[in-house]
């Protein structure tokens, strides 16, 4: 199912570049904050490839995505870059903290053939922002590289993946060791050995894929080789852009955590404390934390244990009572009643598919104007930031759930049903700058 090829990655030189100053999060993760702070930590930062300044004085070509390319080329030149002499894979080892507990995870780096969603080889979990395809597209068009990872997950439950990689780590080169900003460690190792390669070829064999991160890019790769096609008239099958590079975990693996994604709503002008108990109580029991004084954090942690602790328990602070309201679901048998989407029992269990159907979807009797999903919701990971933007007012509440869990996303893809946006947020993300994916051969 899951057609695994190796490739001649192209790395940054470690002779001549500390890795520190020049891996990046992903370019959907730098804010402009954060794009000139990795702008200012290296001339040769990735950042100026994957997202790079839409106008930039140090460099003469405007258009940013050409400017990509020749970041590309001048670097290679210079040997800040290097190509590998010889196709390989790679295995991905990251070691990081979460809620003061240590976690270590691998994941296989390689180049995976593409395949239509319809074809149920490679499920997609979540829906995607037209927007972003976009600007990946034209980034890819002028690179013809990929130049960042994607996360992937697959079943491995008689670990045959893990023992082959396992045997493959013994003769492997490692040819990354870096610390980033926040202290966690990422390690690439080089595996060049034929047969150390053919066995984790026939291991993933019979693999179907799941996207975790990176739909985005799965679909922008979609998307060039299609234009690929139309191009080229005698078409082999083999070439290069029929395959993107992906990172792939089992999902399994103790070390993949999942984070909740928050949701912030404005433009109801019409929020009461009656209308909003009058609107939800059919569907929830209602109780209220105050929350006086934000620097207490008592009442928040109390909430974030009970969200975590009881099933279907969602909350939303509102900074106009000072208080939170916890809505803890009366049935589930609400969910086959109210909502309405041909969906699965599992898809319509989901805790961010109570908060959108439930809750999101009512709060519109609480506006006076139009409202919807893009132009009164949006998303947040950091809870703190988000607290901030509803009492500056921004805002007028968020909303706080618990994250979907691996077994969950599980069910729900393999169904062949995909989760309301931003369902998942897998931490940490995959770095960039670590290894890309030249199409050119």
């Amino acid at each position: 199912m899951a057609e695994i090829q190796p490739f001649r990655g192209i790395r940054y030189n470690n002779e001549k570049i500390k890795l520190e100053d020049v891996i990046t999060e992903p370019y959907d993760r730098i804010s402009p904050t954060l794009q000139e702070e990795y702008y200012q930590r290296s001339p040769y930062n990735v950042v100026r490839i994957i997202l790079g300044k839409d106008d930039d004085p140090e460099h003469p070509e405007k258009n940013k995505y050409r400017r990509a390319k020749i970041y590309l080329d001048e670097w290679a030149k210079q040997g800040f870059l290097i190509r590998e002499d010889q196709e390989a894979l790679y295995l991905y080892e990251q070691e990081f903290q979460v809620n003061g507990e240590s976690k270590k995870r691998r994941g296989l780096v390689g180049r995976v053939r593409l395949e239509e969603f319809s074809s149920r080889k490679v499920l997609p979990h979540e829906k995607t922002f037209p927007k972003h395809k976009i600007d990946r597209l034209n980034l890819l068009r002028e690179t013809n590289t990929n130049t960042g990872q994607i996360f992937l997950l697959y079943k491995d439950d008689e670990r045959k993946v893990a023992e082959a990689l396992d045997k493959a780590l013994e003769r492997a080169v490692l040819g990354a060791d870096v610390r980033d900003e926040t202290g966690y460690v990422h390690r690439l190792w080089i595996i060049n050995e034929k047969e150390d390669i053919q066995k984790i070829q026939e291991a993933m064999s019979d693999k179907v894929l799941i996207i975790a991160d990176g739909h985005h890019r799965y679909e922008t790769s979609l998307n060039y080789k299609k234009e690929m096609l139309e191009q080229i008239k005698d078409v082999k099958g083999d070439e290069p852009f029929h395959y993107i590079m992906m990172t792939l975990f089992r999902i399994d693996d103790p070390g993949l955590v999942i984070l909740p994604t928050y949701r912030l709503v404005k433009g109801l002008d019409k929020v009461s404390r009656e209308g909003l108990r009058e609107l939800l109580s059919p569907y929830f029991e209602i109780s209220e934390i105050k929350w006086p004084d934000s620097s207490d954090r008592a009442p928040l942690e109390e909430v974030q244990e009970r969200i975590n602790q009881e099933s279907h328990t969602l909350a939303a602070y509102v900074d106009l009572f000072k208080a939170f309201f916890l809505f803890h679901l009366k049935s589930e048998d609400i969910l086959d009643q109210e909502i309405k989407e041909e969906k699965s029992r599992e898809w319509k269990r989901l805790d961010v598919a109570i908060l959108h159907s439930l809750i999101i979807e009512n709060l519109k009797a609480l506006s006076s104007g139009p409202f919807s999903l893009e132009n009164n919701v949006s998303y947040i990971r950091n809870l703190d930031q988000g607290i901030e933007k509803v009492v500056n007012g921004e805002f007028q509440m968020i909303f706080l759930l618990r994250p979907t869990l691996l077994p969950q996303i599980r069910e729900v893809v393999e169904k062949g049903e995909i989760m309301p946006q931003k369902s998942t947020d897998f931490f940490p993300k995959l770095k960039s700058g670590l290894v890309m994916n030249p199409l050119d051969e």
